[in-house]
């Protein structure tokens, strides 16, 4: 064989096999090719986790918390919700959730193959209930967090048009407007009324809104990475939100400056709903939700952009 054989075949061998691999196949830092990156690896080793549920069980109640600090969650089916609440902006809703069903995160696995992908929920009402704890708030000022999670709604534009409605990702929030005075603490992700992602934070005094632009409508089976971020360190204390955040050197979509004030009342966190102290819980979420991970720091750009990545199932650090 001529040396040029010798030296075209390898490298055609490399190309056929490049062109048979799904997306995220690539080479790691450590030189050696894999089919797959695990993205759990990603989020535990980032400073500043306080919690991360990865929400991958396939049976049981409890939702692992696999961070530094173990706020295991419980997996609870609401009360039906029988029908809409126009007053509340809130879409009827069984209160039921769903375990094992197919993984959403593309480079989320148990093992380093895809056929080890784990699994998710599906919620429709039901939720799951973290405990209190003044760590999740974040505790003390300045405040500064970062909350992502991974999302695919499951409502229909049709849906959205003839029910507007909020629809819950996690929150950990008070909102008594009857209060005297009125007390509002805590934070909200969710789907608007609109059909827009958004972001409520609370001040104390009121409720502030930092929502998605009108050309981003939910895409029903579309997945969505969602990054908020809250930095109370800077003069107009900062809050950002990214969706799908592949280049963060571009404007977010969404951003506000507004002051914020932590839960200081024991009202547990919630995935998948707005909350239970009212007679049945209010703007549930219709669709699966896996990683959610909160954070007591800022997360920057670069990270960002990598959490995207590595979840895509793309190499990149």
């Amino acid at each position: 064989m001529s040396t040029t054989l010798f030296i075209l075949v390898p490298v055609g061998v490399l190309m056929i096999a490049w062109s048979l691999c799904y997306v995220g196949c690539g080479l790691p830092d450590t030189g050696t090719a894999t089919p797959f990156y695990q993205y759990q690896n990603t989020v535990t080793g980032t400073s500043g986790l306080v919690a991360f549920w990865p929400l991958d069980e396939t049976s049981g109640t409890t939702a692992d918390d696999i961070g530094p600090n173990g706020f295991d969650g419980t997996y609870t089916t609401g009360p039906n919700v029988p029908t809409y609440n126009a007053a509340d902006q809130s879409d009827a809703a069984p209160g039921t959730y769903t375990l094992n069903q197919p993984n959403i995160v593309a480079g989320d696995s148990s093992g380093n193959s895809e056929s080890t992908l784990n699994k998710c929920p599906i919620f429709n009402g039901g939720y799951v209930n973290v405990p209190w704890n003044a760590a999740l708030g974040p505790a003390s000022a300045p405040y500064q967090f970062t909350i992502e999670a991974w999302v695919v709604p499951n409502w229909t534009l049709d849906d959205a048009q003839t029910n507007p409605s909020y629809r819950t990702v996690i929150a950990h929030n008070v909102n008594l407007p009857s209060n005297s005075p009125p007390t509002f603490q805590g934070f909200l992700l969710c789907a608007s009324p609109k059909n827009l992602w958004t972001v409520a934070i609370y001040d104390g005094s009121q409720q502030q809104f930092a929502t998605t632009g009108n050309n981003q409508t939910i895409v029903q089976g579309s997945l969505y990475f969602l990054v908020v971020t809250y930095d109370g360190t800077k003069a107009k204390n900062q809050l950002t939100l990214w969706v799908n955040p592949a280049d963060t050197t571009q404007p977010p979509d969404a951003q506000l400056s507004t002051g914020y004030v932590p839960v200081s009342s024991p009202v547990p966190l919630y995935i998948g709903i707005g909350g239970t102290f009212l007679p049945t819980p209010l703007i549930p979420f219709n669709g699966q939700i896996q990683d959610v991970a909160f954070y007591n720091v800022v997360l920057d750009g670069k990270t960002i952009e990598t959490h995207y990545a590595n979840g895509s199932g793309i190499v990149l650090s």
